[in-house]
């Protein structure tokens, strides 16, 4: 009476499909290298196994999405490997109407039918890229079961699309955000209840950021936010510190290109953890009175043109980690010298304080 099955080798390698129950409800292949599955097993799959809640095929490389998807209407989580795959037929997506999770990590989806918006039971969505349809009708109800988007095209990402994602909680928009900023800084705080924002800004063409962040009306629900390679020009600080419940805030990749940052006095009443990454020129930051009240961790990497630290962050009371990456000789000094470095568990890098 087996119910769930895992298979550590590949699929086409076992002898007899058959010998497996015929209610089987979950189907896992964890191998570890990436064969590519025939089609025709892939079918036989689909056709025998008719209860299927869980379907996996981990690494296992499809040529095409499989054909006979349609006779797995109890299937509630779907993982396939396919990166050829740019679109989502109607037909494809009509089969798996009641699906809870579709994880498909490598495939860049260019173009969705718009029966994705019939998927009213989706919460998980996977994808190395992943286009919305524009939204069809008004009378088609909105995807309130979705809270997870792995990464989505900002040219999706319109005040009417983001509208019928109520109850998004964790998403990252990942594309030419510089070429979409009208766009996406009028559409973002229709996102009520997000909690995770990741942006990401990647462009073909070698340009200039125009990418304004004040501009941008972030949804106050906001807990973590990331930005990277988005090469800001202003500082992003009097933006970000008005956020009232974010917690977690990174700054990698060349998210900003200048020498100065500024936390305004209050700012950041609820941050805990503050990751500035790639700042290459960083030469000066300030922190005003009652700023970062809660940090507790700070992250520099690398910080080699930072003479000093603002004097306030020793006077944040649950501040507890501080970890610079190849910091400068003279803050180094300064840090060695410093009476209470064991209190807030300094660690500098590569050779240690």
């Amino acid at each position: 009476m087996i119910k769930r099955l895992t298979a550590n080798v590949n699929l086409s390698e076992l002898d007899s499909l058959e010998d497996f129950n015929l209610y089987l409800h979950s189907l896992l292949c964890l191998s570890s290298e990436s064969h590519h599955l025939d089609p025709l097993d892939c079918e036989k799959i689909c056709k025998m196994f008719k209860f299927l809640r869980v379907l996996d095929l981990g690494s296992l490389v499809l040529s095409q999405l499989p054909s006979g998807i349609e006779n797995l209407f109890f299937l509630r989580y779907l993982k396939l490997n396919i990166p050829s795959l740019k679109s989502l037929p109607s037909s494809f997506l009509s089969s798996i109407s009641n699906l809870y999770t579709l994880d498909m990590p490598f495939s860049y989806i260019h173009h969705t039918a718009d029966v994705f918006w019939e998927m009213n039971k989706l919460r998980h969505l996977n994808f190395g890229l992943f286009t919305l349809p524009a939204y069809p009708r008004n009378d088609c109800g909105s995807l309130e079961n979705l809270n997870f988007i792995s990464a989505l095209h900002p040219r999706c990402c319109t005040p009417d699309i983001l509208g019928r994602l109520p109850n998004l909680r964790k998403l990252r928009i990942h594309g030419d955000l510089s070429n979409n900023q009208s766009l996406l800084s009028k559409s973002l705080y229709k996102l009520s209840s997000l909690e995770s924002l990741k942006l990401v800004n990647e462009s073909k063409m070698p340009r200039l950021s125009k990418i304004v962040l004040d501009e941008y009306q972030f949804p106050p629900s906001l807990t973590h936010l990331s930005f990277s390679n988005t090469e800001l020009m202003e500082d992003p600080m009097p933006t970000l510190e008005k956020l009232p419940l974010l917690q977690v805030l990174k700054l990698k990749k060349n998210s900003y290109l200048g020498r100065k940052l500024t936390c305004g006095s209050h700012g950041f009443p609820k941050l805990k953890v503050l990751h500035l990454k790639s700042m290459l020129w960083l030469e000066e930051w300030t922190m005003g009175t009652g700023a970062m009240p809660k940090l507790e961790c700070l992250i520099i990497d690398p910080c080699a043109y930072l003479k000093r630290l603002p004097k306030q962050l020793w006077s944040v009371k649950r501040f507890k980690k501080l970890e610079l990456w190849r910091p400068q000789p003279e803050l180094r000094q300064k840090l060695r010298d410093f009476k209470d470095k064991e209190q807030y568990n300094i660690q500098l890098y590569p050779y240690g304080i």
